[in-house]
């Protein structure tokens, strides 16, 4: 998985893309140095900024916050059924 570059892939897809973007963090991992908390915010800032910038770049790319952490089908899945529904049926041809 090191080599595979997720926004390099992204932005050669030409069809319509829906990525959902977990908006809460994750729960404290005990055990974890005090620095980790830190590093995963400065982390989820950038992947915000990058997922913002390919959203206005890429037309056919697009990005929705969820109010979940990562595991956001398990806690959220009416709301992920809905966001890919109302994608689904945007970007088929009537």
């Amino acid at each position: 998985m090191a080599g595979l570059d997720l926004f390099a892939l992204y932005r050669r897809i030409s069809r319509p893309l829906l990525i959902a973007r977990a908006l809460r963090p994750n729960p404290p991992v005990p055990g974890m140095p005090d620095w980790f908390d830190e590093l995963m915010a400065a982390y989820v800032a950038g992947l915000s900024r990058d997922l913002g910038e390919l959203a206005r770049t890429h037309p056919q790319v697009t990005v929705e916050g969820v109010d979940g952490t990562h595991a956001m089908v398990l806690e959220r899945p009416a709301e992920i059924a809905g966001l890919v529904g109302e994608f689904v049926a945007a970007s088929v041809p009537a």
